[in-house]
């Protein structure tokens, strides 16, 4: 009896064992900067998915990063229509964030949270963003499979590193600071204002 009772532990133990490796294997960091990259497969380069547009940075929603179990969310006030076309301009427009809209969330209530602020009426285009480059937390793991879980039609994710404006905020929040976006020195190579942007006419 205690041998069939050692062998059905080391049974277990195996098993265990096997699906950790398996859970190891299965949750392979994210490199953004690798990501980025054109690879080559099967002898043929595949380039990387074209940059964000600066007007779209921040899509519907945005999840950032914040620790190994915790996210901040935003949703976006509003991505409406666009008249005319943007320049091929890639630097994040101003979006006049605010520390107060950040809403800490963890990995526990992810899918449920996901489940209620995902809009069935329209595409969600939702950012995981991240202050580093290298994702490898359990937070961004249960994100990325409940995301791709509830998506959709024409819903699209993207993976990028956090916006200066960004960083900004969650600098406020952390530290529990006052916030106004017009004492920022902002470095106007990295984020641009309504008044410098500029829209060219659709070719007839």
């Amino acid at each position: 009896m205690a041998r069939v009772f050692i062998g059905f532990m080391a049974c277990l133990f195996f098993v265990n064992c096997t699906k950790k490796e398996g859970e190891i294997e299965k949750n392979i960091p994210y490199i953004i900067s690798q990501e980025n990259k054109s690879i080559i497969r099967n002898n043929d380069t595949v380039s990387p998915p074209p940059p964000i547009p600066g007007w779209l940075t921040y899509g519907t929603n945005t999840f950032i990063i914040n620790s190994d179990s915790t996210a901040y969310y935003l949703q976006n006030k509003g991505l409406g229509m666009i008249c005319g076309t943007p320049n091929t301009d890639t630097i994040p427009y101003f979006a006049d964030l605010d520390p107060r809209d950040l809403i800490e969330i963890s990995n526990k209530n992810i899918y449920d949270f996901i489940k209620l602020n995902y809009k069935d009426d329209f595409r969600n285009a939702t950012f995981i963003a991240s202050q580093s480059d290298t994702l490898n937390s359990k937070i961004f793991f249960d994100l990325n499979k409940f995301l791709n879980y509830f998506k959709k039609g024409r819903d699209f994710i993207v993976i990028r590193r956090t916006t200066q404006e960004e960083d900004t905020i969650i600098y406020y929040k952390r530290n529990n600071k006052y916030y106004n976006s017009a004492d920022i020195k902002w470095d106007k190579t990295r984020i641009k204002f309504p008044e410098l942007v500029k829209f060219v006419k659709k070719p007839k």
